[in-house]
C-alpha cells in the first residue's frame, strides 16, 4: 500500500512529537506530510528535530488558514494512493499500516475503509487537575451496519439521509478513515469543505465512493486535548475554539447553544448543494435542529454553565413551530429510557454527562503511554476489536 499520512497542525508543539514519531515507527514505506499552519510554539523546533527522515515532507503557511484551508494544503502536498489524515494529538498504533494492508487485500481494494479508535484525554482535558481518560470505542457504528464487510451502496445512503435528522450512523472522522486519494480528489466542489471538513467528506464519500469496507479493529488512537477539534465541538463551542478553527456557526435561523450542531446543519446544507440530485428529496430536519439544541440547553443548565434566566431567553426564541416540531420530537423518544437518561446527569461532571463513554487512567501522561498500555493489554501488534 502507497499510503500518505496527513499531519496538519497549528500550535500542535506539545503533542506533535509523539504523534510524529508513531508514523514514522511503522515498518512501511509512506509519505509523512505535515501542513504547519503558521505555528508560533515550538512546532518549528519539533519538526527540525525529524527532518532527517526523507519519509516527512514539511508545508508550511506563512500565515494562519482555516483548518478546511490547512487540510487541503496538506491533500495537495499529498502523493500516495491512499490517504489517512491524523491530528498532531493523534497517535498510530503498533501495526496500523500493516493492519489496514491487510484489510484492503481481505475485501478487494476498496476505496475507503472504515475502522475503529480508541479514545485518549490527555491529563487536564476535562479541567485543570482532571486525570487522563480513555474509550475502547470512540464511536460505535449504528448496530444494523455490518461489524466488519462490506458497505453496500442502500446502506451508505441511509447513513446519510438520516444524518439530515441528526441521527449519526458511523463514525464521521476523517482519523477513522482510510481513503483512496482518486476518490477524494473526485469529489465534486473539493475534498474538504467548512464548517467540518470531515464530517462533510465522510458524508461525500459515502454516495459517491465505488466501494467502501468496514474494519471492525481498532487502528489509532484519537486524542482529546484542551485544544482538540472534539474537545472544542463538545464542549458546546466558544469564541475562541471557533476562531482557531475557522468557522462561523450561525445561519438564518440558528439556535445559540452547541457549535457541533449548528456546524453539523451547515455542513448539511453544503452537501445538499453539492449533492441535491443524490439527496433528492431530503432536506434537514428543523424539528430534530430544534430538539437536538433544545437538549443541549438542558444539559448546560443542570451542568451549571447556564442559569435559569438564559435557560428561558433561548426558549423564548422558539416560535410556535418549533415548539410544535420539539414537541413532536420529545412524544416520540418519550419512555423509560429517556427517563433514565435524564435522571443520570451528572450536574457536576462534564466527563459523565457528555462524554460518557469515558474511563479514568490516571497512571498515564501522554498518549504515546497510553499506546504502549493498550497494545500490552490487547497483544502488541494485534490492534483490539470494536466493542
Amino acid at each position: 500500500m502507497n499510503v500518505s499520512i496527513l499531519l496538519p497542525t497549528r500550535n500542535g508543539g506539545r503533542q506533535l512529537e509523539d504523534c510524529i514519531r508513531s508514523v514514522l515507527a511503522q515498518p512501511f514505506e509512506l509519505e509523512l506530510v505535515v501542513s504547519d499552519n503558521a505555528s508560533d510554539d515550538i512546532t518549528v523546533e519539533v519538526l527540525r528535530s525529524f527532518a532527517g527522515d526523507s519519509r516527512m515532507k514539511v508545508v508550511r503557511q506563512p500565515e494562519p488558514l482555516s483548518v478546511t484551508e490547512n487540510w487541503m494544503r496538506a491533500l495537495e502536498a499529498a502523493t500516495g494512493d491512499h490517504v489517512l489524515l491524523v491530528g498532531d494529538d493523534d497517535c498510530l498504533l503498533e501495526g496500523t499500516v500493516a493492519g489496514l494492508e491487510r484489510t484492503l487485500e481481505e475485501f478487494d481494494a476498496p476505496d475507503v475503509v472504515s475502522f475503529g479508535a480508541y479514545g485518549y484525554a490527555f491529563p487536564g482535558a476535562f479541567g485543570e487537575g482532571a486525570p487522563a481518560h480513555y474509550s475502547e470505542t470512540l464511536f460505535a457504528n449504528d448496530p444494523r451496519l455490518p461489524t466488519r464487510g462490506v458497505l453496500s451502496r442502500s446502506e451508505r445512503e441511509r447513513c446519510v439521509r438520516d444524518y439530515f435528522s441528526f441521527e449519526v450512523r458511523i463514525c464521521p472522522n476523517m482519523q477513522t478513515t482510510l481513503v483512496s486519494r482518486a476518490a477524494l480528489l473526485s469529489l465534486r466542489n473539493g475534498a474538504f469543505r467548512a464548517p467540518y471538513p470531515d464530517f462533510y467528506a465522510v458524508n461525500a464519500l459515502l454516495l459517491t465512493a465505488p466501494t467502501w469496507a468496514i474494519d471492525d479493529r481498532n487502528h489509532v488512537v484519537v486524542g482529546i486535548s484542551p485544544k482538540s477539534f472534539g474537545r472544542t465541538l463538545k464542549g458546546g463551542g466558544t469564541d475562541a475554539g471557533r476562531a482557531y478553527l475557522g468557522i462561523d456557526t450561525t445561519f438564518p435561523g440558528y439556535l445559540p447553544g452547541t457549535d457541533m450542531i449548528n456546524g453539523t446543519y451547515l455542513f448539511l446544507e453544503r452537501l445538499l448543494q453539492d449533492y441535491g440530485p443524490e439527496l433528492h428529496p431530503t432536506a434537514i430536519s428543523r424539528s430534530n435542529y430544534v430538539y437536538r439544541q433544545s437538549y443541549a440547553w438542558y444539559l448546560d443548565f443542570r451542568l451549571g454553565n447556564i442559569d435559569g434566566r438564559e435557560l428561558r431567553r433561548r426558549m423564548r426564541m422558539l416560535s410556535a413551530r418549533d415548539w410544535l416540531g420539539f414537541l413532536r420530537e420529545l412524544g416520540s423518544r418519550f419512555g423509560p429510557t429517556m427517563i433514565r437518561n435524564h435522571a443520570r446527569v451528572d450536574e457536576r461532571s462534564e466527563i459523565a454527562s457528555v462524554w460518557s463513554n469515558m474511563r479514568p487512567l490516571p497512571q498515564t501522561r501522554t498518549i504515546a503511554e497510553f499506546a504502549a498500555w493498550a497494545s500490552a493489554r490487547d497483544g502488541a501488534g494485534t490492534p483490539a476489536r470494536r466493542g
